[in-house]
Formats: structure tokens, sequence, C-alpha cells
């Protein structure tokens, strides 16, 4: 018997729906089953227990990020050591997979061409949490390195001692900041990165003129800040929100100025794949990619996170990220000539 048109509708719809009904509930079984596959992971790290990182970024945002991850965690037991520079963060991570030590489970730095070629090596663990549902594509590298922070690079003078308030970087070109001023030697790529910068957007003259001003290197940003704080410097070049604040809490005498647009490098953040506790490693990289994970690093208005609308971070757009393959090995060694001849000589 022939269907009639009202009929036929009727039927075209009913098997549409049916098969809706499949894909919806093949797409529920997918994620019931991905569900119970991350529990599975989670209960395996809270068995692991604990958790080692070696990172780059000042110890503050480390206290702040492991403190919070141990409240949603707490059978997991976090330490962290900071490995400053290339040469014992990532040859300490490298000899440790080639010996089949115990070691670092989660590396986090900001040289992106190490964590590039390391990563066609299969180096990493690709991230497997519910995370990576809102976590934006394109800022997890090579499918296993998220991009934790954009981190601008500001400038800060102590307000005891400086009366005219800086606004510029060419503001500690004047005769009196003369022995009173300090900027970092010269120890990682980002700090290669934020001298060429200068020089990029304070025109080729601004370095030797800074170097005429014989300020004070130190190792990194927080001795610098140190000093700006203790009165032994009036101001500093190269300094990052996290120290400053940190400083800033304890009643030290210091304004922070950022210039606009400011130097940023990118933190990035791995889970290793040789880790002896390759679990525990998976579940900090998820929380480190989830929103809750992002407002603990960027939320103190400090740094700027990937995901939009975090509370407390940074605006992006106001910032230059540093070109991250440019600084290789061999641009280092002949920019550190330059440099130390023109700040060392």
């Amino acid at each position: 018997m022939a269907l009639n048109k009202s009929a036929a509708g009727w039927s075209r719809r009913g098997a549409l729906g049916a098969v809706g009904a499949l894909a919806l509930g093949a797409a529920g079984v997918r994620a019931q089953q991905g569900d119970a596959n991350w529990q599975r992971t989670v209960a395996a790290a809270k068995k692991e227990g604990s958790l080692v990182i070696y990172h780059q970024a000042v110890p503050q945002v480390l206290d702040r990020v492991t403190k919070d991850f141990m409240a949603v965690y707490p059978e997991i037991k976090v330490e962290y050591r900071r490995l400053l520079t290339p040469v014992t963060h990532m040859q300490a991570i490298e000899s440790e997979k080639a010996g089949k030590l115990d070691g670092a489970d989660i590396t986090q730095y900001a040289n992106a061409i190490w964590y590039r070629d390391k990563a066609q090596e299969n180096f990493f663990l690709k991230p497997v949490g519910p995370a990576t549902a809102e976590y934006p594509k394109d800022s997890l590298l090579y499918g296993a390195v998220a991009t934790v922070a954009v981190m601008p690079f500001v400038m800060a003078y102590n307000t005891n001692l400086v009366k005219t308030p800086i606004t510029s970087m060419k503001d500690l070109l004047k005769p009196e900041f003369k022995g009173k001023v300090g900027s970092s030697d010269i120890v990682a790529e980002t700090v290669y990165a934020f001298y060429e910068w200068i020089e990029k957007t304070q025109g080729a003259d601004f370095l030797p003129q800074f170097a005429a001003q014989k300020p004070k290197l130190t190792v990194g940003v927080l001795p610098l800040f140190q000093s700006i704080a203790a009165g032994e410097l009036a101001a500093g070049l190269y300094g990052i929100h996290s120290v400053a604040n940190s400083l800033i809490a304890q009643g030290a005498p210091l304004k922070v100025v950022q210039p606009n647009p400011a130097f940023a490098s990118v933190d990035v953040l791995a889970a290793l794949a040789h880790s002896r506790r390759p679990n525990a490693a998976l579940v900090f990289l998820d929380y480190m990619m989830s929103r809750r994970g992002q407002g603990a690093w960027n939320g103190s208005g400090e740094t700027a996170s990937v995901l939009p609308g975090v509370p407390g971070s940074l605006d992006a757009r106001t910032m230059q990220p540093w070109d991250v393959f440019r600084y290789t090995p061999e641009f280092q060694r002949d920019y550190k000539l330059k440099f130390d001849k023109l700040f060392k000589a």
C-alpha cells in the first residue's frame, strides 16, 4: 500500500530522528568513555602521589599555582625547582632521560626551539583531559606544549630616590641616573630578545647610551629589583610584574612602568614522556590548561592568559611577543660578543 505525503514525511523525519538519536547516543558514549578514561588517569595520578616541576618562572608564580593545584588535588604533592638557564634546565632533563633517572615530570620554560625539536622526538605527553575542549588549538604547540602565559616586561624605580616619575626607557639616560640604573645580564633567550627589541624600538643609539650610564647587570630580575627596593639603584630597565608586586607587598618603595606596547615573552609548559609519574604530569598539564589554572597563573594582573575572559588577566593586545625561533645558538653567540663589548669592555 502506498504511503500518502503526510505519512511519507513523518517516515523521513522519523528516520532522520532515529539517525540523530543514534549519533547523539554515540557522542554520549564517547563522552562517557572519555570521562571514564580521565577519571582513571586522575585516580592513577593520586596513587602516584607526587609531582616534580623544573621551571623558569619566578618562584612567586609557582608558589601560587602549586598551592591552588594541591587544593584541587591534595593527594598529589608538588615540588618545584628553578633552573634558570638553558644549560641547567634543558641539559638536566635530557640527562635524566638518557640515564633513566627519576627527576622532572613537568618542564616550564620559554625556549620554543628546544620544545619544537624535542616534540619531534616524542619527548612530551599529549594532553588528554577535559581542559582541551576549551583551550585554543593554536596555543597548544606541536599538539603537546601548552602556552600558559604571555608576560610583559616592565621598568621599575625607587619612589624615594626618583621624584620626577619615569615614563619611558629614555628617561633612564638622564645624567642623574649614571651609575644608579640596572638591567639583566644575558642569561637566557628572553634577554637576547629583549635587548634586540630595544634596539628596534628605541633606536640604534639607545644601548650604547645606556651602557655609558654604567648600569649594574644582574642575573635576572629578582636581584635587580631587590637592589632598587633597597635603594642601591634608582631604577631598572628590565623586569616583570610578579617580582615587583611581591616586593611592593612587603613595603618596598617601587613604582612599575609598563611600556605600551611592551616586549613580552611566552611561557610554555609540557609533561615529559619519560616521567616516572606520567598520570600526575597529565593532571597538572590539564589543570594549567583549564580556566582555573589559567586564573591561578594569570589572575594577579601580572601576565596575560590565552583563554578569553580570565579575571585579573592582562590584555595581551598591549604586548609584542618575541619571535621565539629567531634566537638560535648561533645568534646568541654573535650577539653576546657584541653585548659584552658594549657593556663589559
